[in-house]
């Protein structure tokens, strides 16, 4: 498994509290850019599964299910460094198949797809190479 992520789409999520009435659970918005770090502690509650402790932007921590990380990964609503250089490799691909069409629009497109997903990668570099190992 991947250790940071990076949001591509702004979404809200249901922070969980493990107290018996859910006195501290609350919705936490987690915006576009921000970066996810899955830190090395987790926990098994019984009836509800693992849960691994998750920094956002190294200044919020709480506990996310692995099924909602799953769920928010497959969605495509988080993504790794790698997804993004699958990405980068696919958009320079379509560029230059663009390019030899002759077709502008297309080119342009996926020019603009690989500027934004060059920016999402360079974010996630920059984060981790500033990260306290």
């Amino acid at each position: 498994m991947y250790r940071y992520f990076i949001v591509k789409e702004t979404f809200k999520h249901r922070k969980e509290c493990f107290c018996p009435n859910q006195a501290h659970a609350h919705d936490v918005t987690i915006y576009e850019g921000d970066i996810i770090e899955i830190i090395n502690d987790r926990r098994y509650i019984d009836d509800k599964g693992w849960y691994f402790l998750i920094s956002i932007n190294s200044l919020h921590e709480f506990y996310l299910s692995l099924e909602e990380l799953e769920n928010y990964y497959a969605s495509g609503v988080i993504v790794s460094a790698t997804d993004i250089e699958l990405s980068l490799n696919y958009f320079q691909f379509k560029i230059d198949e663009a390019l030899d069409m002759g077709d502008e629009e297309r080119f342009f497109q996926f020019t603009q797809n690989f500027i934004e997903a060059r920016s999402l990668l360079q974010k996630i570099e920059n984060y981790v190479l500033k990260v306290p190992l």
